[in-house]
């Protein structure tokens, strides 16, 4: 296992990358199993409620992201990057977690797209950590092929140009 810690994230410069989907995935899990266990009636419910207002965590996860973002702007040394990507996917979690509650502006935790946000969030970050290699392939040939396609298209509008000019067909 170690091995392959130090091939994919060591070697590859991918520990950050990994320690956001790590702490990512954890937080959703805990939250999840949390709000399970308080809507099943295991635990009471824990909500916080400032003048009939409740405060999700998604809030709390958006304002978690901003001290991510500053810290990061801040901050240049490799451990502390790597504290800042724990506190970062901690705040990706808690706000992604509660996606659907963004899009229908409703206080309804229910909804599939928050499902869907913690899904195309964890492949997103997926692919950084274990696909990057591929996905900088693909650009790569992307970017060739493009340049191929704009110097025929180029050549092909300059012999039109100079057809149209000149009065030859």
């Amino acid at each position: 296992m170690n091995k392959i810690f130090q091939y994919f994230l060591v070697k590859h410069n991918r520990k950050t990358p990994f320690v956001i989907l790590v702490y990512f995935f954890a937080t959703f899990i805990i939250v999840r199993t949390f709000v399970y266990a308080w809507t099943y009636g295991f635990i009471p419910e824990i909500t916080l409620v400032i003048r009939d207002i409740q405060i999700h965590h998604l809030n709390f996860g958006i304002f978690i992201l901003a001290v991510a973002g500053y810290l990061a702007l801040v901050r240049e040394k490799e451990d502390s990057r790597l504290k800042i990507a724990k506190i970062y996917g901690i705040g990706l979690a808690l706000a992604f977690d509660e996606f659907g509650m963004w899009l229908h502006l409703e206080n309804n935790y229910w909804l599939r797209q928050s499902y869907d946000g913690i899904i195309i969030i964890t492949v997103i970050l997926l692919n950084i950590v274990f696909l990057k290699h591929i996905w900088q392939k693909i650009i790569e040939q992307h970017i060739i092929l493009g340049r191929k396609i704009l110097n025929k298209f180029r050549k092909d509008v300059e012999i039109k140009s100079r057809k149209i000019l000149t009065g030859k067909k």
